[in-house]
């Protein structure tokens, strides 16, 4: 089981064949992880507070998968390689079957 928790108390946890998105523990989209169709990545630099000298670095992953939904998810950039850990298995999964 891979698991990355991001921002505002979210969770992508990829279990076997089933992908899901919790929001504070709760279920929020679980589906196949064999319908998984592409990853959209983004880098984010932002500011903590407004006026704020202090900026922190996030990645942003947009996950498709067929026949909807679309995935939002946000957390630290320190947390790409374990999201890059959950796209990979998403994707060995789509070619497994």
């Amino acid at each position: 089981m891979l698991f990355v928790d991001g921002q505002s108390n979210e969770r992508l946890v990829l279990d076997g064949e089933w992908f899901e998105k919790l929001h504070g523990g709760h279920s929020k989209t679980r589906v196949p992880a064999s319908s998984f169709r592409s990853a959209t990545w983004q880098d984010i630099d932002r500011r903590v507070r407004l006026f704020s000298s202090e900026r922190e670095q996030l990645v942003s992953v947009t996950l498709s998968f067929e026949g909807g939904p679309f995935v939002g998810f946000v957390a630290p950039a320190e947390k790409r390689p374990q999201l890059e850990a959950i796209v990979a298995g998403l994707e060995a999964a789509r070619t497994t079957v």
